[in-house]
């Protein structure tokens, strides 16, 4: 019994492991573990270590002692006088996740931490998504344009269709924000990311993580909210000049809304059914509603149906009369 209690304790005092090549590793020098935030990924600049570990002779280290979360975090492993010396020609740093039911081990092989075994998931759902990034990089490197196109489109549905894990999901949509692709894309779809951060408010994840995102759709919402006052208050001029003709117009109204059943619509469905009339084609109202392609279409099946109409053309002509 005290052996397997011992076998426990030895397995949870070492989540961190492995061995560098000494060739590459100055002797004396340290492995350093640290805790980097989402937020922190692009960022060259990072808090002090959580920890460090002596390299033996052999290359062997481990970390015997860390306070490893019960959660999914992002971790750093590297070495210091390593990534001065040699600068860009060796990665001397990995980052990967991990928590304190998971444990991972670096081998010798290659450049330092570049080969690890990790049991963590969330860790090989990383993993696939980096390599699907290098992928798309790769096909569209010679033009600028095209990758950024492809990178949104790419990641953005790899990180819906794909991505099981929502920490691994949340590090994918961080990647279009570091470079500056995210606000355009809320801007064009933005009921994926308020679903996004409802689902990531219901989970375990710290609100440091995802705050970027919270921000980002905070600033949609209101640069929305302003420009909706400011057209409020040019349609209230204009509705102030015309008050001695807003009586007409509400009888008139009323008499198009008897004859074309428009008290059945909803606000939405006359928004799209006053779009639709001055022209604009299902894309365009979309963009301008802030809403989906087929929630568009959806709507103007039920105009059609609550209108009696089969088509455009016939609306256009319903309403000429």
């Amino acid at each position: 019994m005290g052996l397997f209690l011992c076998g426990l304790v030895t397995t949870a005092q070492t989540l961190i492991s492995g061995q560098v090549d000494t060739a590459l590793v100055p002797k004396g020098q340290q492995v350093h573990l640290g805790l980097v935030s989402v937020d922190e990924l692009s960022q060259k600049v990072f808090k002090a270590p959580i920890g460090s570990a002596a390299i033996d002779a052999n290359g062997f280290f481990a970390f015997p002692s860390l306070e490893i979360a019960d959660k999914d975090a992002v971790y750093r492993i590297y070495v210091d006088t390593v990534e001065r010396a040699l600068e860009r020609t060796l990665k001397a740093e990995q980052r990967f996740l991990l928590s304190n039911r998971d444990s991972i081990r670096f081998t010798k092989k290659g450049n330092p931490f570049s080969h690890y075994y990790n049991t963590n998931k969330a860790d090989a759902e990383w993993k696939r998504l980096r390599k699907y990034e290098s992928a798309l990089f790769r096909t569209h490197a010679k033009d600028s344009d095209s990758i950024s196109f492809a990178y949104v489109k790419g990641v953005k549905k790899y990180a819906k269709d794909s991505l099981r894990i929502l920490m691994v999901k949340l590090i994918g949509i961080k990647q279009l924000d570091t470079k500056d692709l995210l606000e355009k894309d809320i801007a064009e779809n933005s009921e994926y990311y308020v679903a996004l951060l409802k689902e990531l408010k219901k989970s375990d994840l710290d609100r440091a993580d995802y705050l970027f995102l919270e921000n980002k759709l905070a600033f949609l919402t209101t640069e929305t909210a302003e420009a909706k006052f400011k057209l409020s208050s040019i349609l209230n001029i204009v509705l102030g000049s015309a008050l001695l003709g807003l009586g007409w117009l509400v009888v008139r109204q009323r008499r198009q809304r008897k004859s074309w059943g428009l008290a059945d619509l909803s606000r939405q469905e006359r928004t799209i059914q006053h779009l639709i009339l001055e022209g604009k084609s299902n894309k365009e109202i979309a963009g301008e509603l802030f809403i989906s392609l087929s929630t568009v279409k959806t709507h103007i099946t039920n105009i059609y149906s609550k209108l009696q109409v089969s088509s455009r053309k016939e609306l256009f002509r319903k309403s000429q009369n």
